[in-house]
């Protein structure tokens, strides 16, 4: 996962579009958000973690990790196995499948756009899009769908941010 501000890290989209945020408890917001936090400082998308870091990271009860830890796996948000002591190795899953991510945990993650819809046809978000042949104006709809494909609009001063 990548964010666009520094020295900050993301949540899957997936997890709040789909209402999953909004069942979770504290608690489980609480470890899902310090295991994001630590998998982008680590530069790895699976930990060994003893409950005792994190209770000191999130201030969380040892039921409340218990219990958070089973729900965060059926949620399919991570995969968690017992290691030593009282140490978890963390897996951090896809919300969409519910699945580990492919490859190697400590290697970056390249994330194709999603596909578009423009004017009738199917963008890949790479290619430019495909010409109107009927030269009907755009609909709000359209407007829509091209200002969420990923670009951002561009404010201010042109050319000062631009790479």
């Amino acid at each position: 996962m990548t964010v666009m501000i520094e020295k900050f890290f993301g949540v899957h989209p997936h997890v709040t579009r789909t209402g999953l945020w909004a069942k979770m408890k504290p608690g489980e917001k609480d470890l899902y958000i310090y295991l994001m936090a630590e998998s982008e400082r680590c530069c790895t998308r699976e930990m060994k973690r003893a409950d005792a870091q994190i209770t000191a990271g999130i201030g969380a009860a040892a039921r409340t990790l218990c219990n958070a830890r089973k729900k965060l796996q059926e949620f399919g948000l991570v995969l968690c196995q017992k290691g030593e002591g009282n140490k978890y190795v963390y897996s951090i899953c896809n919300p969409v499948t519910g699945e580990p991510y492919p490859g190697d945990p400590r290697a970056p993650l390249i994330c194709s756009k999603r596909p578009t819809k423009t004017n009738g046809s199917i963008s890949d978000g790479f290619s430019s899009p495909a010409k109107d042949l009927n030269n009907t104006p755009p609909t709000p709809d359209d407007a829509n769908d091209r200002a969420c494909n990923g670009r951002s609009e561009q404010h201010g001063l042109p050319g000062v941010f631009d790479q």
